[in-house]
């Protein structure tokens, strides 16, 4: 018997995961569906998608890529066919809070593979080997659905985490939703400051992810403003304490700076 994928959201990260699945073996067919149907007839052309989707039952799994603000609609649609649905948003309380009661057959979670690039033809087949996929299921959530989601991710090469949607959300505030607001209204300033033609690499590294899909980030940030503005609060007390001491004590400077760079020099080792 044939195992189908249901595909909610043709983009990158989906793309990828039905690339990635079809790559191993998990599924012989995958059907989409999309908001923007230039978006799915793209995905059906490059062989993403097999063709069209017609119904949300009938399929082995259901993967729902789409921006955060649409995953809790998109679930509830999904899930009446009975087969473990996931999604792969990077925002888990405000999904499980706006789904209560949860579907035990939903299990929320995140890849950590993500890029500024978008839509299908930026899809890759080997996006998840060797990265974490978060899984952060509640008490409602079906063991076996857990089980079965998992195996996809691991059959993906991935390494699989599980965490409770606060503490995943509380994290990703600061390691990478704080980073992409910050890249935002820093490359805001810059766009306005002059001709940007002769930027070093360092510019380049510092803005790449304000290249990020708008849509998906508006998003992002929205759902999980709770845990991002105390850490933009931070930063602003930061950069006035860096701002008060420019002129006025070189020592000090240094050794704010110093310490910041041992610290990076150390997640840096800790990375490898």
């Amino acid at each position: 018997m044939s195992a189908t994928l249901l595909l909610i959201g043709t983009g990158f990260v989906g793309g990828s995961f039905a690339r990635a699945a079809k790559a191993r073996g998990l599924f012989d067919r995958v059907l989409g569906m999309d908001r923007d149907p230039r978006t799915l007839a793209e995905a059906v052309q490059l062989g993403i998608v097999d063709a069209p989707a017609e119904s949300f039952v009938g399929h082995a799994a259901v993967c729902v890529a789409v921006p955060v603000g649409g995953i809790a609609e998109r679930v509830r649609e999904a899930v009446v066919g009975g087969a473990p649905v996931f999604d792969v948003g990077s925002v888990k309380e405000a999904v499980v809070d706006a789904l209560r009661p949860v579907p035990a057959n939903f299990v929320p979670c995140h890849p950590i593979a993500g890029s500024e690039r978008h839509g299908p033809a930026a899809a890759r087949a080997d996006l998840f080997e060797n990265r974490v996929a978060i899984l952060t299921p509640v008490a409602a959530t079906d063991p076996a659905a857990v089980s079965t989601v998992r195996g996809y991710w691991e059959a993906l090469g991935a390494r699989v985490v599980v965490e409770s949607p606060a503490a995943h959300d509380e994290r990703f505030a600061v390691v990478s939703h704080l980073p992409h607001l910050l890249a935002f209204a820093f490359m805001d300033v810059a766009s306005r400051a002059g001709p940007l033609d002769v930027a070093g690499d360092g510019f380049r590294d510092f803005v790449r992810i304000a290249g990020s899909d708008p849509d998906v980030w508006v998003d992002i940030l929205r759902a999980n403003a709770s845990h991002v503005r105390p850490r933009l609060e931070e930063v602003i007390r930061e950069l006035r304490a860096y701002s008060a001491i420019l002129d006025l004590d070189r020592s000090a400077l240094r050794e704010r700076i110093g310490n910041v760079v041992q610290a990076q020099r150390s997640f840096d080792l800790a990375d490898r």
